[in-house]
């Protein structure tokens, strides 16, 4: 199930889940209950902004992401690392972009470094 189809409510468990977070770690951690953290992944309650901000950042993505407001996981990041390669990637010129994307080709071959999927 792709999150952006997701109601709020729905995103906030996915990525809860996804997160290996109990409820009651994640509004430990955000500072809610767990009862209202339950509420809104529920749909019962929708969390105010400044516990968005603080859901998107408990749980390592975006706020976009939270907010369902993506286009296609793959097509944007889904953390906040992501989010700053692919900032600082678009700072370099051509050059550094294919030097960048080298040094990516590379590293990936090497099993030390990829996920054994």
């Amino acid at each position: 199930m792709d999150a952006p189809q997701l109601s709020l409510g729905q995103r906030i468990k996915h990525y809860r889940k996804k997160a290996e977070l109990s409820q009651k770690g994640l509004a430990a951690i955000v500072g809610v209950s767990p009862t209202v953290l339950s509420r809104y992944e529920s749909d019962k309650l929708e969390p105010n902004i400044l516990t968005l901000m603080n859901l998107a950042k408990a749980l390592n993505i975006t706020g976009d992401a939270l907010l369902g407001l993506e286009l296609h996981p793959d097509l944007i990041a889904q953390n906040r690392d992501e989010y700053t390669v692919l900032r600082n990637f678009r700072r370099f010129n051509n050059l550094g972009q294919d030097r960048v994307l080298e040094y990516i080709s590379g590293i990936a071959e090497l099993p030390k470094y990829t996920d054994k999927k």
